[in-house]
Parts: C-alpha cells; structure tokens; sequence
C-alpha cells in the first residue's frame, strides 16, 4: 500500500513529544516536511530524520509530494492555514480547537468537498479504545440512565509571562487550550447538543480564562459539569453517576501520562469492576484519519460532530465572557 505522505507545519511541542513520533510509528505512514517559522525546523528535522525543510508554510504546501498535513500552530492561526493546506489539496489534521467560530469550520468543510480532501480535529483521546469501551458499556446500561456527567483538565501552567496559552490574541485561555477536552468527551458519550449553558470563571487576574466551571442541560434531562483551571495538578477526569451506578475514567484524555493504559471503573449492584485498555491514543489517531484518506471515507470524528464541537465551544466562551468572577 502506497504510504503517506505528510508534512508537519509548525514545532509546537505536542507536535515533537507526540504527534510526529506518532506518525513515524504508523504503518504506511511518512514524514517527508516540517516548516516553521520559528527556526526550530531544522533541529526537529534532524532529529526526526525528516529530509525537507521549509522556512515558510507556502513553501511546504506547494510541494507536490505531500499528501496530508498536520497543524500545530497557535488556534487564531489554524484558519488561515488549514484553507491553505485544503486549497492545496492536502488532507488536513490541525490542532484543536480546529477554529474559534462555527461560520469558520462551515467554510473550511465547504472547502474540502470542492478539494475532495478530509479535515480532521485533533481530539486524539477520542481514539484510544477506552473511549468506545465506555460508551459501549453506557449503552448497555450497566449503570442505568444517565443523570449527570462531570468532567475536569486541569494542570499547572509554569511560565505565567510567557506561554501563549495566556496571549488572547492567540486564542489563549483554558477552556479553547483544555476545557475543549471535557466537552467533546461529553457529547461524544451521549451525542446531544446544549440547552442550556452556564459559565462562571475564577481566578481572573488574567487577559484569558484561566480557571472555570460551566454547567450544561440536555434534552434528555443529562446535567453535565465541566472544570478546568491552569492552576492546580495534573486532574483529567470523567465522572458519570446513572440511576443504577457510577462510572469513573480517571486518565480520560492523557493516557499517555498512565503508560498508555485507559481504566474504566464501575459500580452497579454492589459490585466494582475494573477494565484496563492500553494503546497510543497518538498513533491512534493518525491511523483513523489515513483509513479515512485510503478507503475515500469521511473520518469517523464527523464534519457534524466537528460543527457541533465548534459551536458549543462558541457557546460557552461567549457565556464565559460574561460570567462575574468570583
């Protein structure tokens, strides 16, 4: 089978610890660019054994034996990029969040079908078997209806003068960097969209939210809390308490931080049991983004599912805007 063939745009750190040894790892997959503005192409290139490197984004899309990209740069930039990488005709898998605005991903995904190419987000959680083993085992009821789900990122930031997480001209804040997480995780298990959205935000002696809670309702009567904060530890977390039990994931989005190993645990009648799962959620993920480019199938992560993700993020960042902090 023909591998493909993929450039790297941008040297973000997620892109050297995870997603290019993650494709490098990837049967019928090869990295044969990385362009960077920053001048870190050439140290990552000579490290990841990359033979092309590029010193602009234009340079790295006009070449002719590139298939698909990867995007790592910061969220106000992942537009203007990813419309490039499609007018090119490259299949496009770009750091969430894929855009700040629904009316952006309607335009880029309007933009693939004229390039008969595949955009993808990069929720790589999404793809680590844990993820269906709990949604199968919800749909079997094993902890009754769902009541409420609540789930929770957070981690300490290090550098408060210098990350861009915390620049709002670049998209900063928690929620567009973490709280993503959460939910896309709860709509993924229950796969119904918002009635209504509730937001407070903590600690705001920043230009960016950097520590918040918001709390979701459902048609189905499913309440769903979300927190994430750039204050406290390493916290990735998804709770689910059913008429008949309860369900925890207590590595939720990085299992790479468990060896790779997702653990789902659940009580229902008095009795507790415990399922381990173990793969690169990384490698994963760039395994079910080429099925979709080889077999000429949309990507199992839905344009639909894409938009919806977009437009409750929208949601909820105009929601925390507004919210007094406390």
């Amino acid at each position: 089978m023909k591998k493909i063939r993929w450039g790297i745009i941008g040297a973000a750190n997620i892109a050297k610890q995870q997603v290019i040894p993650a494709i490098q790892q990837t049967t019928n997959a090869e990295i044969i660019a990385i362009a960077s503005r920053s001048g870190k192409a050439e140290a990552l290139a000579t490290q990841f054994n990359i033979p092309n490197t590029y010193d602009t984004y234009e340079k790295l899309l006009d070449s002719p034996d590139i298939d698909a990209v990867y995007i790592a740069l910061p969220n106000t930039h992942h537009k203007k990029w990813t419309l490039a990488a499609i007018q090119a005709n490259k299949h496009v898998l770009c750091e969430k969040p894929i855009v700040l605005h629904a009316t952006d991903l309607i335009e880029l995904q309007q933009a693939c079908k004229q390039h008969n190419v595949y955009l993808m987000e990069a929720f790589m959680y999404r793809f680590h078997p844990q993820m269906a083993k709990a949604k199968e085992l919800l749909a079997q009821r094993v902890i009754g209806d769902i009541l409420t789900i609540r789930s929770r990122f957070h981690f300490t930031i290090e550098d408060w003068q210098n990350d861009i997480r915390l620049n709002p001209n670049l998209g900063g804040g928690v929620l567009n960097d973490i709280g993503c997480y959460p939910l896309n995780a709860i709509h993924y298990l229950i796969e119904e969209s918002t009635k209504t959205v509730q937001a407070s935000q903590g600690r705001s002696n920043h230009q960016v939210d950097t520590h918040i809670a918001v709390q979701l309702s459902y048609p189905s009567g499913i309440i769903a809390q979300i927190d994430a904060s750039f204050h406290g530890p390493m916290t990735q977390t998804i709770d689910i308490i059913g008429t008949k039990g309860t369900m925890q994931l207590p590595y939720a989005f990085r299992t790479d931080l468990n060896n790779h190993k997702g653990v789902i645990q659940y009580k229902s009648n008095n009795e507790t049991k415990t399922i381990t799962v173990t793969a690169n959620a990384y490698i994963e993920q760039i395994k079910a983004f080429q099925q979709a480019i080889e077999n000429n199938e949309p990507p199992t992560y839905t344009e639909t599912q894409m938009l919806q993700q977009t437009t409750e993020l929208e949601k909820i960042n105009q929601a925390i805007k507004t919210a007094i902090p406390t």
